[in-house]
């Protein structure tokens, strides 16, 4: 993320990364074809890719990373699986270890959850009205969510398939907003249905943390109950509700995350763009003081 729009070439991007202290980088749907080919030239390592990866327009004119695979609408998800499947040929030839998947959402009026949020930034989480609309949006996916889910699971599948044939993981990610999937009770049942070696939790500090500052779940049992499966993380500090701050920079619990995080998985510092250069100075040295990089 941190790369859009700040660099002219790719080669300058790697460059920086590596003085600032990163070994590695994740490809994500902001890249274009041409950006992509220049950061293989680098040969920066690339640990996971974000999919959709590389950025580009569906034959439906929008772009990939909006096709949705639990969409109800069989040739929008034909298309995001197709998408899915290229990056996931990309991962395999580049030497990438996984990719990451936003597996789709549930039709929910939008309008309540940007309601909830802006009463959470007025400080009006403990007020009545705050409780209503919150109920109104769990009602609401209560009862939209189930065809979603089947046409979600049906794609994982076919995606794990394809996967296992190409020797990548998948790693499916703890999303930001109430109406996409999965929610705590849909990862757990979307990972107990398929091979372990096959597909994996992705952890995202942000999203979890701002679930549990809109009382929907806790970050901390999102580690708990997956950490077994945990392929990989990502790692980014958040304000109120503004996630991808520079680690550090905000008020995320790092000590409580560091309890969890498991050995071996792919660590990914996934910071926004709007980071000015010195938000970054110092992170890896400062993660790796607390346990985050062990």
């Amino acid at each position: 993320m941190w790369a859009k729009g700040r660099f002219s070439h790719m080669a300058e991007f790697a460059t920086k990364a590596r003085e600032l202290g990163f070994t590695h980088i994740e490809a994500n749907t902001s890249i274009s074809p041409e950006m992509f080919d220049e950061l293989i030239k680098t040969a920066a390592p690339i640990s996971s890719i974000h999919s959709p990866c590389p950025s580009l327009l569906s034959s439906r004119g929008i772009p990939t990373n909006n096709l949705s695979l639990s969409s109800l609408n069989g040739s929008e998800r034909i298309e995001a699986v197709s998408f899915t499947k290229r990056t996931i040929d990309l991962a395999a030839n580049v030497g990438a270890q996984a990719v990451v998947l936003h597996m789709g959402e549930v039709p929910v009026d939008l309008s309540l959850q940007d309601r909830l949020y802006k009463l959470h930034d007025g400080g009006y989480t403990q007020t009545q009205e705050y409780s209503k609309v919150k109920e109104k949006l769990v009602h609401q996916r209560i009862f939209q969510a189930p065809p979603c889910l089947d046409t979600a699971r049906t794609s994982l599948q076919e995606l794990g398939e394809y996967s296992q044939q190409k020797g990548i993981i998948l790693g499916l990610e703890t999303r930001f907003h109430f109406n996409e999937i999965p929610n705590m009770g849909e990862m757990a049942e979307l990972l107990n249905e398929v091979s372990e070696s096959l597909i994996g939790y992705w952890h995202d500090v942000g999203r979890a943390e701002v679930q549990q500052l809109l009382g929907f779940a806790s970050h901390e049992e999102w580690l708990s109950r997956f950490k077994d499966r945990m392929g990989g993380v990502h790692l980014y500090d958040i304000r109120g509700i503004s996630d991808h701050q520079g680690p550090g920079k905000g008020n995320m619990n790092w000590e409580m995350v560091a309890e969890y995080l498991p050995a071996g998985i792919i660590r990914v510092c996934e910071i926004g763009e709007w980071n000015d250069e010195e938000q970054l100075q110092g992170v890896v040295k400062s993660l790796g003081k607390i346990g985050i990089l062990n």
